[in-house]
């Protein structure tokens, strides 16, 4: 699934025609799933219905989630079978952040936060069951634009060898760039603490 359609990244880029559309759509994708990687989430909408998910705790008192809106039910493996003995009740635990809904919040809750009176713990290295709604929500337009700008860079790189890409407007020759501010600030409010951002630079075009 890609943040942009294909209409929109060839209006985006004035090309009207459908020869490269093939070239296109994979050039999307591509940088979709790069956006992914970078920051450590997927921008899909809230599933309509629930599902469970399996997770390793690495902390007694906290598990790290993708994304979701709500939980309906939280289990925690107790005796390492797979049987999920122990349930935990909603009151048994915060979901984070908080304000999750309101502006100034970045998509859906992203951690399961156990209160002190919580009956069992998180065990770390035995499994914990999540039945939630998952999903971030609407794509937010940076995320949108980043898609637009990368994958401009993908569809053109198979022209521009070693690297040397030729300005359209003057002609000029010049080295593709290892890291583009514009998507780095336009991505960074998304970046989850699974991110790729912290380790690496953004491999895309000036």
């Amino acid at each position: 699934m890609s943040y942009v359609t294909l209409a929109e990244f060839k209006q985006a880029i004035d090309i009207a025609d459908p020869v490269d559309d093939t070239d296109l759509q994979r050039a999307l994708d591509a940088a979709s799933d790069w956006i992914d990687h970078y920051c450590g989430r997927t921008f899909s909408s809230v599933d309509p219905s629930v599902s469970a998910r399996l997770f390793l705790p690495y902390e007694p008192d906290r598990l790290t989630v993708p994304d979701l809106s709500d939980v309906t039910l939280l289990e925690v493996d107790t005796l390492g079978d797979s049987s999920f003995s122990a349930t935990l009740e909603a009151t048994d635990y915060d979901l984070l952040p908080f304000g999750v809904g309101y502006p100034g919040t970045i998509g859906g809750y992203t951690e399961i936060r156990l209160k002190a009176n919580a009956p069992t713990w998180f065990i770390v290295g035995q499994q914990a069951r999540v039945t939630a709604h998952w999903g971030y929500g609407t794509t937010p337009a940076g995320v949108q634009q980043a898609t637009i700008l990368l994958a401009n860079r993908y569809f053109h790189r198979p022209s521009a060898p070693f690297s040397m890409w030729e300005s359209p407007q003057t002609g000029e020759l010049g080295s593709i760039a290892t890291s583009d501010p514009d998507v780095a600030a336009l991505l960074s409010p998304f970046v989850s603490s699974t991110g790729a951002s912290a380790s690496g630079t953004a491999w895309v075009l000036v």
